[in-house]
């Protein structure tokens, strides 16, 4: 009987063949996979966001959006250690103690960020009970790790407390805040 099979040179010239378009594929996947992570915290953010103003509507009371885990509302730009949504009785901006959480997001991968700017500079986003923002039209600006501006990512909210995503309108990759200037991670 003849031996069938691959000799050892053939299996090296195989394995050096596949190791070689991975390496080559392997920067276009992780790149993919990059772009992905920063669509889904931005989609996170934008279902906490709706999540907000529609129980504003359907509890008829403010509802507040903070940076937060446990039961704490946490300070400026803390939105990567997770986030609050709770009706806020007395419209402070933090969870009391007779408050409840209705909802609590997760936090980020290490190293991603999201920043929240608004007018009247503060650190949570409201919603009163007709759904509108309590005066807080702004924006979360989402980061990733190494702070590359491709994968950079926008929601922007307007009085009225709708929510739309940043584009990119001048097709360079990096997408325009309302004002039309691409966006920075600080």
């Amino acid at each position: 009987m003849a031996a069938r099979g691959f000799t050892v040179i053939e299996l090296m010239a195989t394995l050096a063949v596949a190791a070689l378009l991975l390496s080559l594929a392997a920067p276009s996947f992780q790149r993919l996979i990059a772009t992905h992570r920063s669509a889904a915290a931005m989609n996170q953010m934008a279902g906490a966001v709706n999540l907000a103003r529609s129980l504003a509507v359907t509890s008829g009371a403010v509802v507040t959006l903070c940076p937060g885990r446990g039961s704490e509302c946490l300070g400026r730009d803390q939105w990567h250690r997770g986030a609050l949504i709770f009706v806020d009785h007395n419209r402070n901006g933090t969870l009391d103690a007779d408050e409840r959480v209705d909802r609590a997001l997760p936090p980020l991968e290490p190293g991603e960020r999201i920043y929240w700017r608004s007018f009247r500079n503060r650190t949570y986003l409201q919603f009163h009970a007709r759904g509108y923002t309590r005066w807080q039209n702004g924006n979360f600006l989402y980061c990733s790790p190494g702070g590359d501006a491709g994968l950079a990512r926008m929601a922007i909210i307007n009085p009225p407390g709708r929510l739309r995503s940043a584009r990119d309108r001048d097709g360079d990759g990096v997408v325009e805040d309302a004002a039309g200037r691409p966006v920075v991670c600080p």
